[in-house]
């Protein structure tokens, strides 16, 4: 950005000395900018100006000359900086695009300090949650519907936040308490933590546990193809998403398997792992399909 810059001021300079005394005075400005995220670094260079005014082209605006602007959302910006001085005045129009990364949709970018939290969707769609085998193809032969938990006694769960920072922090937030988790998982490893149980032979088992979530956990996105040790022995996965955490999300198993299937600006749908035979508990034998919606 140095270099850029300096180059732009070296220009200023040759059009200057060919121009006559009158027109020396005129303002001019030029600026680079390098998106990172939906944060911007803007590098104005200007010359005759005695004040520098900016149009981040979303109501927002700045005086400085160098500024750092995160924006709130992915979209197209109609950027103007304009250079004022004692001749008049010029402004510089450049367009800048923030894409919807995955990233930028699951924590909102630069812009969201404290992160963008998620919760459970009480509302079932259709062929979205549910259970499936471990299987490549992400199939569901077990539907939910609309308010599963509740109907199950275990609707606390439906008030749980789970909060992704750009950074890389995950703050998961039980409110009462109690974490959501697998009945099996939960009798081996947590049996006087368990404060609620169903077991429903047309849902999967689950049971509520008091639990404290680690506060120091993080999460990562990992894209590709990827192998998974199930309880039939290992399944391999081609061209998905994997959300790698140091903590639950709306489900707590033996293992934190996390597959990241669609996500937009307000839903997010994954696959879990749920381990449903004592004999291979630490090796999912489901994966537990569920949607979140943004807060």
């Amino acid at each position: 950005m140095k270099y850029i810059k300096l180059c732009s001021l070296l220009f200023f300079i040759l059009i200057f000395s060919y121009c006559s005394k009158d027109e020396v005075g005129a303002p001019l400005a030029d600026f680079q900018f390098l998106v990172e995220g939906t944060q911007v670094t803007f590098n104005g260079t200007v010359a005759n100006t005695t004040s520098i005014h900016w149009d981040f082209g979303d109501g927002t605006s700045s005086t400085e000359e160098d500024p750092i602007y995160a924006y709130s959302e992915p979209g197209s910006y109609t950027v103007v900086m304009k250079a004022d001085g004692p001749n008049g005045s010029f402004s510089e129009i450049k367009n800048v695009v923030i894409l919807p990364s995955t990233e930028i949709l699951l924590t909102g970018g630069q812009a969201y300090a404290n992160g963008k939290s998620w919760r459970l969707k009480k509302a079932y769609t259709s062929g979205k949650e549910g259970a499936g085998p471990v299987a490549n193809d992400l199939n569901l032969f077990l539907p939910s519907q609309d308010n599963l938990l509740d109907l199950v006694g275990l609707g606390a769960s439906y008030e749980d936040t789970f909060t992704f920072v750009y950074d890389g922090r995950y703050i998961v937030d039980n409110k009462d308490g109690q974490s959501l988790m697998g009945l099996v998982y939960a009798s081996i490893e947590r049996p006087a933590d368990i404060t609620g149980v169903s077991w429903d032979v047309n849902n999967v088992p689950l049971a509520h546990v008091l639990y404290t979530p680690k506060t120091d956990a993080t999460w990562e996105i990992v894209k590709g193809d990827f192998t998974i040790d199930a309880a039939t022995g290992p399944v391999n996965f081609t061209n998905k998403a994997q959300l790698v955490l140091g903590e639950y999300l709306g489900f707590k198993d033996s293992k934190v398997l996390v597959i990241l299937k669609e996500i937009s600006e307000t839903t997010m749908n994954v696959a879990i792992g749920i381990h449903t035979e004592p004999a291979v508990y630490d090796k999912p034998t489901l994966l537990f399909h569920l949607s979140f919606e943004a807060l």
